[in-house]
């Protein structure tokens, strides 16, 4: 069994007797501090709320802050919903490929392999505290009493909470209820921008002897990459033909927001190449000789490449268009060529097989139109190599925009590819590349930006999970105090009326929301 299921199972054990002893013993178990909240169990305690009063005092400041925090809550809500509209249209491809496993469903740092142990714990710990206190500092600046705060516990730890007063809520008016609700969004939302800015202009102090050479991220597993002997992290500088001895230089080549090895005439995949490279100050070159170009990674399914029969682990040697034939050269050469051919243009793809010395013929494909610009269906990279600039990666890591061309939903697209960088190691930057920079203190700059990354990330995540306009999010309450604004607005005066009928909308857009969210989470997870 998965060690991850194995643990959850444990979990579970001892979860279940604990919640009905607290069911069936509630009195008993309000001396140890213990309630329950649907299938919840509440830890309940009474800290922060003297910091809570405090802070609640400051009304006119906390009106605005509540103005200003129905426009954040809004807007991350469209952004929530944008995402899962687009991975809910996406399952039928989702299904058939691998799952990422249940690990990745539960935010337990050290359990969870994006979640780093101690990091994680931190920056979890401060997002829940400052949400929840969001919520009780809100509550107290409209005069609602906040009866308790504490942990929510669900088989593993789910979160923070505080209890205001829910008879006090329901007797305060629309605009009280939805400050109150929305806070929390929004002081994430504050310090995940306020830990970004400082990130950034921390990142933009830093400096890189390598700035735009071509350095190695990672490296493709089965592929002369990787059969080369060339570390990950690594910088290359030089190759040459085997057999030569000339050395050539190797530059970092830019292809919209793809990088790969660039030499003067680009490489022949029908030849065998040596590489001089740097790793971690030293200079050494390769023993073993490679192929290189443009190596195919990936087949997109039912695509012009997968009609031709192209497969992944080959070159693309040449791409013939009505009978001009292009040579392949590099990654950047692909992409430049695919920018410029037309959609719809018959092509006849040649491609080089891993110790071939000649060029296979593929069958006539039609290149597909995708936004405007010819779509053949496949990913290549420089050999098996992923290459980026020491710069470009500072840049990326220390930008959520980074590559938005100006349009509303590439910056949308950038922020969601940003916050998927864990997945690739990305915390600000993996530790293996770290030698690229010179940073002013080290190892505690390091230290000290890692926390601010992740302090950006999970505030981030936990403000726009929780615009999700379902119960018991905090975005499912906001969306039935709009739409009782709405009712309002189009002529339904009778408080009642409009409450159950905001009710009854307000209801099933949560179920559905809800449902939808499941469905995705259950398909990526199993």
């Amino acid at each position: 069994m998965n060690t991850a299921y194995a643990v959850l199972l444990l979990l579970l054990v001892l979860y279940v007797p604990l919640y009905f002893w607290v069911y069936r013993n509630r009195d008993k178990a309000e001396r140890y501090r213990l309630g329950i909240n649907g299938p919840f169990l509440m830890i309940k305690t009474h800290l922060g709320t003297k910091t809570m009063e405090r802070l609640g005092r400051y009304n006119r400041f906390w009106r605005v802050f509540g103005f200003l925090s129905k426009l954040t809550s809004a807007v991350l809500l469209f952004l929530m919903m944008y995402v899962l509209i687009t991975a809910f249209i996406a399952l039928p491809s989702v299904i058939s490929r691998p799952a990422i496993g249940i690990e990745y469903a539960l935010a337990i740092p050290g359990f969870n392999p994006i979640l780093p142990l101690s990091y994680g714990i931190a920056a979890l710990l401060f997002a829940m505290i400052v949400h929840e206190m969001g919520h009780g500092i809100q509550s107290r600046s409209n005069n609602v009493d906040v009866k308790s705060t504490g942990l929510i516990y669900g088989v593993v730890p789910l979160g923070a909470y505080v209890e205001p007063d829910e008879d006090q809520i329901n007797a305060s008016s629309r605009r009280a209820r939805m400050d109150i609700y929305s806070a929390g969004i929004t002081v994430n939302t504050v310090f995940a921008v306020v830990a970004l800015l400082i990130l950034s202009l921390s990142c933009s102090a830093i400096e890189s002897p390598y700035a735009g050479e071509a350095g190695i991220y990672s490296i493709d597993e089965d592929s002369p990459a990787l059969r080369s002997g060339i570390p990950a992290a690594s910088v290359i500088t030089g190759a040459m033909e085997e057999n030569t001895g000339t050395v050539i230089p190797v530059t970092a080549g830019i292809s919209g927001s793809s990088f790969s090895l660039e030499t003067e005439n680009g490489f022949d995949p029908l030849k065998q190449y040596q590489f001089r490279y740097v790793y971690k100050e030293e200079t050494s070159v390769t023993g073993h000789p490679v192929q290189m170009g443009a190596y195919i990674k990936n087949v997109v399914k039912n695509s012009p490449a997968s009609a031709a029969g192209l497969e992944p682990g080959t070159f693309v040697y040449s791409i013939e268009i009505g009978g001009t034939e292009t040579k392949i050269t590099s990654v950047k050469s692909f992409y430049d060529f695919m920018r410029s051919a037309a959609p719809g243009s018959s092509a006849v793809i040649r491609t080089v097989s891993p110790g071939s010395v000649t060029a296979d013929v593929h069958d006539t494909t039609t290149l597909d139109n995708s936004g405007g610009t010819a779509f053949l269906g496949i990913t290549v990279t420089s050999g098996g190599f992923t290459v980026i600039t020491p710069d470009a990666l500072m840049s990326r890591a220390s930008s959520p925009f980074y590559g938005a061309d100006g349009s509303p939903m590439s910056y949308v697209t950038s922020l969601f590819s940003y916050l998927s960088g864990p997945i690739n190691g990305m915390t600000p930057v993996s530790d293996e590349v770290k030698w690229w920079y010179d940073v002013p203190m080290g190892d505690v700059a390091w230290i000290v930006l890692t926390m601010l990354y992740w302090i950006f990330w999970l505030d981030i995540l936990l403000a726009i999970s929780n615009a999700l306009p379902s119960r018991p999010f905090d975005g499912g309450l906001l969306f039935a105090g709009w739409i009782d604004w709405m009712l309002e607005k189009t002529g339904m005066k009778d408080g009642e009326k409009r409450r159950e009928t905001g009710e009854k909308i307000s209801s099933a857009t949560s179920n559905v929301v809800l449902l939808i969210f499941l469905m995705v989470i259950i398909t990526m997870i199993i």
